[in-house]
This record gives C-alpha cells, structure tokens and sequence, in this order.
C-alpha cells in the first residue's frame, strides 16, 4: 500500500527526495560549504523526525552525545547547515525544537506538506 495514498496502516515513514537533495546539496559538496560530518547530522536529525508534526525534538546535548560528537563540533555542524537553509530552529514553550527542509525530507500525509513547508519559511525567515 502506498503511504501517500489517503488512509494507511503506515504511520511513522519519511521520504527524501533525491532530484532535490541531489540539486542542492551537490553544489554544497563540490564548493565544501558543508563537510562530511554535516550529512551524518542530517541523517541522525532526519531518524528522528516526528511524523506528526515534522519536528525533531532533540536537545543539541543528546545529539551529541548520540553521534560522539564534542559541543562544539556539532554546534558549528549545526550552524553550517542553517546557513545553507537545510535545518531551522523553533521555539515551543520553554524549548527548542529543530526541523529539516519538509521539501527535501518529508515526513507523514501530503495534505501537512503545505503546512509543514509554510512554518519551516517562516522559521528561514526569522
């Protein structure tokens, strides 16, 4: 059963979509504005995407300790990959939470991707 088809018994899936990832992040690579590191991060934040609401909800401390990675490695990973418009950051609450670039990895049904594309613009935007 197709999980972008109406209602399904899969609940809890993300797709990348390669053409774009490929289109943006090649550039990227080549010109070593991101280094190898940055995409281990991005594979670990995109694991751990909550399928509701496309927020990771992880403290950078957990993240790095998850990837044994030092703050301030994974700080300047983490401040790279904003720069380049991949990953915002959001206030809730009291807290933090982090969030991919819904047009490159998207996560639950396509009715939220306007949503989801809507509030990680306005997060960019900031």
């Amino acid at each position: 059963m197709d999980p972008t088809q109406g209602k399904t018994k899969y609940t809890d899936w993300s797709m990348t979509f390669g053409v774009e990832a490929r289109k943006l992040l090649t550039p990227l690579i080549q010109s070593r504005r991101l280094k190898p590191m940055d995409f281990m991060v991005l594979s670990f934040l995109q694991w751990h995407i909550e399928t509701k609401t496309g927020r990771i909800n992880m403290r950078t401390k957990d993240i790095g300790e998850a990837l044994c990675l030092t703050d301030s490695h994974l700080s300047l990973s983490l401040k790279r990959l904003r720069k380049e418009g991949l990953l915002v950051k959001g206030l809730r609450g009291t807290g933090y939470y982090w969030m991919l670039d819904p047009g490159i990895w998207h996560v639950g049904g396509p009715r939220l991707f306007e949503q989801r594309d809507a509030q990680f613009q306005r997060l960019l935007n900031e």
